[in-house]
């Protein structure tokens, strides 16, 4: 009874955001390819980024541990998430310059290296992301929501229960954003856990048995 409970509610939530998923994974997914595909054109902007990443990590700046990494990318998620606020417009920024620059560094290496040594996180991670992007587009959507409703707030009726009207409307759509929220933040946790203690240490065995 609990695991159909379960599973209505992620289908559910799914069903009613299919759209800002399917948005926030296209608008992701478009970007990793263009940061591959450009490599070349984008080498003056992201070429110093990306060597600024790697002296940090060889130096010791950086620490690839569950805290850092996890606190690394809700940062991101978040931002992703609260750009909603602004018509959703910073969540696409923010997808698409994260998804170039993963694109971007992908083609510095041989792409069956960065696979190995991406994919045990990457899965949780960029699910993680794209579920926050869904997340900050529907935020967006209820803005933009709640604006609509603003403008047509008539000056005959009482101002306060028409705002808390527009407000109690909307709030079963920004419930789904924080459940939305939840899910990414757990992925990118399992994605921090996975890549501290176990992504170097698999990399290092299928590239011995390869």
């Amino acid at each position: 009874m609990a695991k159909e409970k379960y599973e209505g509610l992620i289908s559910g939530l799914y069903n009613r955001n299919e759209t800002f998923f399917m948005l926030s994974a296209m608008v992701f997914i478009a970007s990793l390819f263009i940061g591959y595909a450009f490599a070349g054109m984008l080498e003056p902007l992201l070429g110093n980024m990306l060597g600024d990443f790697k002296r940090r990590l060889t130096q010791g700046e950086l620490q690839l541990t569950t805290f850092s990494l996890f606190a690394n990318n809700l940062k991101v998620a978040l931002l992703i998430y609260g750009g909603g606020l602004i018509f959703g417009l910073i969540t696409a920024f923010y997808l698409i310059s994260n998804g170039v620059f993963i694109g971007y560094t992908a083609a510095q290496f041989q792409l069956g290296d960065f696979i190995i040594y991406t994919i045990p996180h990457g899965i949780f991670e960029l699910l993680g992301i794209i579920i926050a992007g869904a997340a900050g587009f529907k935020l967006g959507s209820i803005v933009l929501n709640i604006l609509k409703g603003v403008l047509k707030l008539q000056s005959d009726f009482s101002m306060t229960n028409q705002l808390k009207y527009l407000l109690e409307v909307n709030l079963d759509d920004f419930k789904d954003t924080l459940i939305m929220m939840g899910i990414a933040v757990a992925l990118i946790f399992i994605a921090a856990i996975i890549e501290a203690n176990f992504t170097l240490s698999w990399a290092s065995y299928m590239k011995g048995v390869a």
